[in-house]
């Protein structure tokens, strides 16, 4: 009995990749007995994430019962289906991470950033067959950006490099640069991005003056994804100190030097006006 069972099971699984490799070789279009539509929405899934995709059928009948009895995901550009399901016999091929999902929707666990692309959706009824392209697009957010500075100290009216990044993002983004009042500084930054084995993008931007000013701290860094969608910021803690020479101490001192130098210079000129009327007095008498 277990013997006849596995042999069925079997002789379903090869009947069902027969269909598929068919379905491979010859462009399967719209029968003219179909009385439905297959319609299916682009998707949009997050990465590491089950990504849903929404179909539905639109009947061109009276009859609204529909049994589906194959169904084949094909992408884009490639020859056999990555996925494969008959219901009745519970047999699937290909990618595992694809099932059926309130027929005809489906589902994708483990989204990954290879899984994007377009897709062909077929399905065989009782009422006919039909078949959809569909587009799938995935994502993921960049982690919390994080703003550095390779000097250990900031001096106003000095060169300073500050350097903001984020990673584990997709697509790739960019980085914008703001300071206290708004004012948009990403021009005068240099951002480089890098792809991970993963898939996923490491964004990091360097923004470089050559006088940077106190009063246009703090800085602010933010994170857009290909949407330009803002994903997360960043405000520079980093102390801009002042120049010890411009100081007001420094100023002081040097006010109060030039001070006493005049006050001094005062006292020897008055000294010798004295010196000199006292000498012209003597010569007289």
């Amino acid at each position: 009995m277990l013997i006849s069972l596995f042999r069925n099971r079997d002789m379903a699984s090869v009947n069902l990749l027969f269909f598929v490799l068919m379905l491979s070789s010859v462009r399967v279009g719209r029968s003219a007995e179909s009385l439905f539509k297959l319609k299916c929405q682009p998707a949009v899934g997050v990465i590491g994430q089950t990504t849903h995709i929404s179909c539905s059928i639109e009947f061109l009948t009276k009859s609204k019962h529909v049994i589906i009895n194959t169904v084949a995901l094909t992408r884009s550009g490639e020859k056999n289906s990555c996925f494969a399901f008959q219901p009745f016999e519970n047999v699937r091929i290909g990618d595992s991470r694809f099932e059926v999902e309130n027929e005809p929707s489906l589902q994708l666990h483990n989204t990954k950033t290879s899984d994007e692309g377009e897709y062909r959706y077929f399905i065989r009824t009782n009422l006919g067959q039909d078949q959809v392209q569909f587009t799938m697009n995935v994502t993921a957010k960049y982690s919390s950006p994080i703003i550095t500075s390779v000097q250990k100290e900031i001096v106003n009216d000095g060169h300073a490099d500050l350097y903001c990044s984020a990673s584990g993002g997709y697509p790739a983004g960019t980085i914008h640069w703001f300071d206290q009042s708004n004012t948009n500084w990403t021009k005068s930054a240099t951002l480089q991005s890098t792809q991970g084995n993963d898939g996923l993008f490491t964004l990091s931007s360097k923004l470089s003056f050559q006088k940077i000013d106190s009063l246009w701290a703090p800085f602010r860094c933010v994170v857009l994804n290909n949407r330009y969608e803002e994903e997360g910021g960043a405000t520079s803690t980093l102390e801009i100190k002042d120049d010890p020479g411009n100081s007001p101490s420094a100023s002081s001192t040097v006010n109060n030097s030039i001070a006493g130098v005049v006050v001094i210079g005062s006292l020897i000129v008055g000294l010798l006006i004295v010196l000199l009327f006292k000498r012209r007095r003597n010569q007289r008498e």
